[in-house]
This record gives structure tokens, sequence and C-alpha cells, in this order.
């Protein structure tokens, strides 16, 4: 009853709760592996790696036929950069499970965040040969993202035989982007748009609030972040490292931006961090006892201090550490004031895209998160709007933090804007940059295929095959919303 008990509070993500009821069963049977695979998986939520090694090492020794806490050991080794230990508990699940498909889409997602794309998708396709379970749905969406196949050799029937098999609205969704992938990408353009919009409007079912209620929180991080606020920032402030944000719309081109400057000599990045709202902000919402971002009239300089070495003390947990250190988080633009009165030798990126691009982007991908704006252009027609209001408010009080690149620029010519970037960084640019496609550094975004292709323009006009149903679906937006 403890234990179930337990891993109800951790679903809900009562983590506090959780850990105690996990505890106290640890106390009447230290040797309880399900209570410590229940303390694993709090502290790998909570980012505290090396405690969830430790956990889930002692976790697989009392569970050792159980492929999840295998799994979570993995997902924790990567988070102490140590992904060679990483692969070997993933092989090892493989191979104890070796007629389940589950252990093999795990290696296989290793491999293709690694830039290993022939063992990914050989991976997956082991997978599929096992037979149908509910992991299906998102091997076949992994395959159809590879884009090998044509119209002779597909997996269209693989993926129509598992829709009339489930009933899980999830893996519906999963199969109807896969579906409209690979249409996309055989050029039936029509039936390509009918699943998408059925893929993204079975996803906003799943979404639980609309763009509209973030306007308040927009509008509270302005208000407590004035002009008047900055100045008081010390001037002279220096850091062993300069902090790097690369921040704007989802689908802008970030995590290509990302691996050129992570290819640099003095340049390292620690991917899509959440340090700053997951640690920072908690924290200093903890110490001021207000929410952010009424808690920044609180900052004090000690409370400053606390809080830029929560950040100092991730970076510190990366390999390796170099001069400039890129967090890719495009959201952290929410945050940007914050860190700036914690580093103000911080250095923003605004990576911009033609809108249409982005939001077509953003409508044909699948994002795990069930965000409205992922999955309806109105919503991120609104989103898009709340960024753009923002990120003018930060421009005008921090102007010298922010470098603004167009995506389009950059890819069409690189060489001049990267050393544009650079220079505002305060730094070289190197010709090894445009090689980064060569590098086998993890990429977790949607796009860890892509970017281990050399720089290319494909991306820019990719959108215009679908302008008519985006503008279709965009008027009918802008109807929605004058009618409501």
């Amino acid at each position: 009853m403890l234990l179930e008990k337990a891993n109800q509070l951790l679903a809900e993500n009562k983590l506090q709760e959780a850990e105690f009821h996990f505890k106290t069963l640890l106390s009447t049977d230290p040797q309880n592996g399900e209570a410590l695979f229940g303390l694993g998986r709090i502290a790998l939520r909570l980012e505290r790696y090396d405690a969830a090694v430790y956990l889930l090492q002692k976790s697989c020794e009392r569970l050792p036929n159980m492929l999840e806490p295998l799994h979570a050991l993995a997902d924790a080794f990567n988070g102490v950069n140590s992904p060679n230990d990483a692969l070997t508990v993933l092989e090892y699940a493989k191979n104890i499970a070796s007629h389940n498909p589950e252990p093999h889409y795990y290696l296989a997602q290793h491999y293709l965040t690694h830039g290993e794309i022939d063992k990914a998708h050989t991976t997956f396709a082991q997978a599929l040969s096992i037979g149908l379970y509910p992991v299906t749905a998102y091997i076949l969406f992994e395959l159809v993202q590879l884009g090998r196949f044509d119209k002779q050799h597909n997996y269209i029937s693989n993926l129509h035989h598992l829709l009339t098999q489930t009933n899980n609205l999830r893996l519906k969704m999963v199969c109807y982007y896969a579906l409209a992938k690979s249409y996309d990408q055989l050029d039936d353009l029509e039936q390509a748009a009918n699943y998408y919009e059925l893929a993204n409007k079975l996803q906003l079912k799943l979404s639980d609030f609309n763009t509209e209620q973030l306007t308040p929180f927009y509008q509270n991080i302005m208000r407590h972040h004035p002009e008047h606020l900055f100045p008081k920032v010390k001037p002279g402030f220096k850091g062993t490292v300069t902090p790097v944000f690369i921040i704007g719309m989802p689908r802008s081109g970030s995590t290509l931006l990302e691996q050129i400057l992570a290819s640099h000599s003095e340049c390292a990045s620690i991917g899509e961090d959440r340090c700053i709202s997951s640690q920072v902000v908690p924290f200093i919402e903890q110490q001021t006892k207000l929410p952010y971002p009424e808690c920044i009239s609180a900052l004090t300089p000690q409370l400053i201090e606390q809080a830029r070495a929560i950040y100092i003390t991730r970076l510190k947990h990366a390999k390796p550490i170099r001069a400039f250190m890129i967090n890719k988080l495009p959201s952290n633009y929410q945050s940007l004031g914050l860190i700036y009165l914690l580093f103000p030798n911080a250095k923003f990126i605004n990576l911009q895209r033609d809108f249409n691009a982005t939001a077509w982007s953003v409508y044909s991908n699948y994002f795990a998160e069930n965000e409205p704006y992922f999955c309806s252009l109105s919503e991120f027609k609104h989103y898009f709007e709340l960024y753009q209001t923002l990120m003018t408010h930060w421009q005008n009080v921090i102007p010298n933090a922010i470098l603004d690149v167009q995506y389009e620029q950059l890819v069409e010519q690189p060489i001049d804007n990267l050393k544009r970037v650079f220079s505002f960084l305060g730094a070289e640019f190197e010709s090894q940059c445009l090689e980064f496609y060569k590098s086998k550094s993890a990429v977790t975004t949607l796009s860890k295929a892509s970017v281990r292709q050399p720089l290319n323009a494909n991306a820019v006009e990719r959108w215009k095959r679908f302008e008519a149903p985006l503008k279709a679906l965009l008027n009918a937006a802008q109807t929605t919303q004058a009618n409501p």
C-alpha cells in the first residue's frame, strides 16, 4: 500500500510527499528496489544526476530483470555527461529483453542523439520487426522522421494498421503526425495537410490551458523589470565564463546555431537547460516568499550571489567548460532580465525567422509537450505576439546585451553573419564552425537528424509548399479571434 501511494504521488508530481513515502519504505526494508527506483526517478526530475546514478544503480541491482530502472539509469548517466556508460546500460537492456521493442527504441534514440544515424535507423527497424506494441507508434514516427523511404517502400500501411488497433489518443496523434510527414515527403500535399490538421486538433484536446492565460504573466514580467532596475547592475562585473543564451521562438534554428557556435574552440553548450526556471527561480521565490516575477523587486546583493552560484554549479557539471557557455533553451527569453541581473556579462542571441516559416514548422512537427501554441496556429500567433512584445521591452531596457540574428541570413550568408555573432561575443570566427555537422555531441531536439548535415538553405522556403492551407488556417484563426 505504501509503495502504491508513493508511486501515485510521484505520478502527480508531488515529489516531496513521494520522497517521504519511499524513504519510509526504505527505513523498514533497506533493500527495497522499487523504493530506490522511486527515489532515483525523483532525483532525475530534480536534475540531481549524481544522486540519481547512485540510487538507480542500487535499484538495478535489486531489480535485475526490470527495464524501467535501466532506462532511467541511462538517462542519469547522460545527465552526468557519461554517454558511454549510458550506451553500455542500453545495450545490456536490449540484450536481456531482445524480444521487446522498447529497449531497442531507447538504444536507437541514443544513437540518434549522438549522430549515429545509420545505427539508429537499423535499430529502429529491428524494433519494428518485433511486433505491434504501444511503443510501435513512436518507432514508426522516428523512422518516418529519418526519411529513408519512397513511394514503393514506406510505413503508411503500418501506420494505418496501428490506428485500427489502438484507442489511445496520444498514440493516434503520433500516428497522424507520422502519416502527415510521410505524405509530405511523398509530395501528396493534400493528404499531408489533412493529417497535420488531424494531429494538431487531437493534440490541442490534450492541452489544459490556452495562450491568452499567459498574457497577465508577460505583463507582470515587464512591470517588474522597469528600465531603472538595470543601471544598478555592476558595470564592471567579470566572470570566469560568459553565459550565452540563444533565445527566440521554437523552430527558429536554435539547434543549428548552437551546434555551429559549439564547434568553436572557446565555446561549449549545455543544450536546452532549464536550470534558470527549474532551480534559480524557485530558489528566489522560496527566499523572498514571492512568486516570479514579483520576487525580482525583493532581490538583494546576497540573494543575487546565491542565485548566481546555483547556475555556476550547473555550468561546472558541463564537459568541457569553456570561456563561452551556451544555453539554447528558446523560452529563456522570459527570464532574460533576471539572467542579466545575475550575470551582467551574459550575451543573448535572439534568433528570428520568417513568421510563416516558423508557424508552419511548429504546426507540422510533433512536440511532446501538450502546450496549445505547439498545436494551434491561432494559439501560436498569440504566443508569437507575446514574445515580440516582451523582446521589445528587453531591447529597450538592456539593448547592449542582445543581438538579433535572422535565420535566413545565417544560412544564406553564414560567414558574414557568424563573424557578426562572434564579434558580439568577443571572439574571432573560426572556419571549423562550418563543419559542425561532423560532431557527435548530444542533440536531443527535433533537429537531431537535420543538424548532422552541412549548412544549407533547404528549410528557408519549405513552408511555401503548404502556403494555401497555412494561410487558410491563419485566416480562420483571425476570424475566430475577431468573433470569439
